[in-house]
């Protein structure tokens, strides 16, 4: 509900809602007073998920726009909120991502509204090896124009010996939010097969261990957008930011740091255990 409420603080945005194929997300999010809709779960992916939001959105408004045609103003309308109609710009915003603020929306947003990007998102800054090289996180190569090249949980850009790191190197990790343009989002669609099979070629490298190789995580979905020919526009956040809790042992750090005063929200003081 934290990065729900932060949400609806930003400006730019008309309508908020929470997308969710989970009930039990559903529920906790309702009895806080929030809207939801209720998604597929056979999306598998956050844009794939936006798409049956938005066309949702659509539906909803052309449902009242007939009633409003007939003169019918029921209850039921009364009680619905705003998020209708069409959108120039759809903004996702990862569930475990609690300390994105309402700028940073703003930002994402903003990526694709003043450019011919298609999709915004944001980066931060590498904190260490464990943070580079861990599969959890997506690392991100932009060209001098701050367009995306390629995402990959592996630490990239790499250097000899491969997959190793390499402290003098400036590593870019994506920030669990991006903004796309609505018209877009039907493409992104039909992208489906055949990125996939362009994924393969370009699809992070395994990993091992034990001399063994470790199940692929998830490749990227940004790289559908991005091996397409598709613009993928990036900005960097202040230092300051606090990563996401992705794992089980990103939230005892935050927790720790709750607890020392390194990381200074106290609106955030639920987390603790």
């Amino acid at each position: 509900m934290h990065v729900y409420h932060n949400a609806c603080k930003a400006k730019c945005l008309d309508a908020c809602v929470v997308a969710t194929d989970d009930e039990r997300i559903a529920k906790a999010v309702r009895d806080h007073g929030g809207e939801v809709i209720m998604t597929d779960a056979a999306c598998e992916t956050s844009l794939e998920r936006c798409l049956e939001v938005v066309n949702r959105l659509r539906r909803r408004a052309s449902k009242w726009n007939a009633r409003k045609k007939r003169g019918d103003s029921s209850s039921a309308e009364k009680q619905t909120t705003k998020a209708s109609g069409d959108f120039d710009v759809v903004v996702c915003i990862d569930a475990d991502e609690p300390f994105v603020q309402p700028h940073h929306i703003e930002t994402a947003a903003d990526l694709v509204i003043n450019s011919d990007a298609v999709v915004g998102t944001l980066v931060r800054p590498g904190a260490n090896e464990e943070d580079v090289t861990s599969a959890d996180t997506v690392k991100v190569v932009t060209d001098e124009h701050d367009y995306a090249l390629l995402f990959s949980r592996e630490p990239v850009p790499k250097r000899c010996p491969m997959n190793s790191y390499d402290a003098t190197v400036g590593y870019k990790i994506r920030v669990g939010i991006q903004a796309c343009r609505c018209d877009f989002l039907e493409k992104y669609a039909t992208l489906k097969g055949k990125s996939r099979e362009y994924d393969k070629e370009n699809a992070s490298p395994p990993r091992w261990k034990n001399g063994k190789v470790i199940v692929d995580p998830d490749e990227p979905e940004q790289n559908r957008v991005v091996f397409a020919g598709h613009g993928v526009k990036v900005d960097v956040v202040e230092d300051s930011f606090v990563p996401g809790v992705k794992t089980p042992e990103d939230l005892r750090r935050l927790n720790a740091g709750l607890g020392t005063g390194l990381v200074n929200d106290l609106a955030l003081t639920f987390l603790v255990a």
